[in-house]
């Protein structure tokens, strides 16, 4: 009778009530999840040294621009865009469709080819010169990259003073 139809409301409401909300907790935490997944962020510094065949990969340096919260598969080439956009850096690039970016200019130097100049791009965790372009290359999250004015007839001439050649 009236007991039996009470109860079985009441056991659809309690079960049919606790399944949804544990659906709907599933459904938050997946969401949550998803999304912790998407916000991982890396932050990358583009440092530069402006002056010729300067041989050196450490301090000092031109300028040092710290770019934060990029997406994890950010190229070089995104990284510098996000600091341009933030007014922190300004570059300027030709479009090879074969090699990708070719780094012009830098804050407002440019790298005359005439002449045989170029911005040599150096990364990784032993500062070295990268195999790939600003357009292919990967950074790491808290990794430092190096821009510096060269010219590609010779190699820089090492630095006496640059304590970052003993390592």
């Amino acid at each position: 009778g009236i007991n039996a139809e009470y109860g079985k409301q009441w056991y659809q409401r309690r079960v049919r009530g606790h399944s949804f909300e544990n659906f709907a907790m599933f459904r938050s935490l997946a969401i949550v999840l998803a999304l912790s997944a998407v916000v991982e962020a890396k932050d990358v510094t583009i440092l530069t040294i402006d002056k010729l065949n300067a041989g050196r990969k450490g301090p000092p340096y031109n300028s040092t621009v710290i770019v934060l919260n990029l997406a994890d598969d950010a190229k070089l080439i995104d990284v510098m865009n996000k600091a341009q956009k933030e007014g922190t850096f300004s570059f300027d690039y030709t479009m090879h469709l074969q090699w990708g970016a070719y780094i012009t200019t830098i804050n407002g130097l440019y790298a005359d080819s005439a002449t045989k100049q170029y911005w040599q791009i150096l990364g990784g965790s032993r500062m070295k010169p990268t195999q790939l372009g600003a357009s292919s290359y990967v950074p790491a999250d808290q990794e430092k990259v190096l821009f510096r004015l060269v010219t590609w007839d010779r190699e820089p001439c090492p630095d006496p003073t640059d304590e970052t050649l003993l390592e």
